[in-house]
């Protein structure tokens, strides 16, 4: 559920006035309010990063979460629910793990089929099944992830049914700050994993040096596999490199509505 979209001026004035007093204050207002609508630019923050992980691989759940939890921030796992369980992917333990540890977990889709191929009927299926399966687990779940990063505006129509918001997977780029409600059904991200380190550090560098909101994209994490992997080496660099540039980690659900 939305909470309101508008802001007292007078708050405002106080928080851009007295920055220090009011702070914690300011901090959580901000992450109570969907795309930081009517917020004033001295009062936002100035680059923010998303963790995203594809597919439910268990090397999330293996090196992924403690690196992420070494340098204070948590992650948001896309889950393939008809794959949990299965080899190389996590159990629904797990994934409760991570959740009540902080991490989000969104929807991938139920079987991570070609959704642009599919009839509105299937398509729709994918979207609802999935969204249930995990919210069975009791998971709040108001993200999605489309698979093989494929999308045109048929499934995007069908995803804004079921979820509050669609990330992309290509072409990589940033997202503004603050975000245009337009764009809640197109967030851009870049892919870490398909990428040199050097050029991830570039993104990450680019989004501080312009004020931007970086989402990341993973797979596996040193699964020594020779597509869509990273070594738990790179990934924990990227990780540093992050936090020693003060990042604010941010899950989508702390932008888009009120977790519980």
């Amino acid at each position: 559920m939305y909470v309101p979209k508008c802001v007292p001026t007078s708050f405002l004035h106080l928080i851009c006035r007295h920055p220090i007093l009011v702070v914690p204050i300011a901090i959580g207002l901000l992450l109570g309010i969907p795309h930081f609508m009517n917020v004033p630019s001295c009062c936002v923050p100035e680059a923010m990063i998303t963790f995203t992980f594809d597919d439910g691989y268990l090397s999330t759940y293996q090196y992924a979460y403690p690196i992420l939890k070494k340098y204070g921030y948590v992650g948001t796992a896309f889950i393939i629910p008809s794959l949990v369980g299965k080899e190389g992917y996590m159990s629904w333990a797990q994934i409760t793990e991570l959740y009540r540890n902080g991490w989000e977990i969104g929807s991938h889709s139920y079987t991570h089929p070609h959704l642009t191929q599919l009839s509105l009927e299937d398509l729709e299926k994918e979207l609802y099944l999935s969204k249930q399966d995990l919210e069975r687990h009791g998971f709040y779940v108001i993200s999605f992830a489309s698979p093989y990063g494929e999308w045109d505006e048929k499934t995007i129509v069908a995803i804004k049914k079921y979820y509050l918001l669609h990330r992309t997977a290509w072409p990589s780029d940033l997202n503004p700050i603050p975000l245009p409600e337009k764009d809640r059904y197109y967030l851009k991200a870049v892919a870490a994993d398909e990428i040199s380190v050097e050029e991830v550090k570039q993104w990450i560098r680019k989004a501080k040096e312009e004020k931007k909101w970086l989402i990341l994209i993973f797979h596996r994490v040193n699964e020594h596999k020779p597509q869509y992997n990273i070594s738990a080496e790179d990934f924990e660099e990227i990780v540093k490199f992050v936090h020693d540039l003060g990042f604010k980690g941010i899950r989508f659900n702390d932008l888009f509505t009120q977790a519980p």
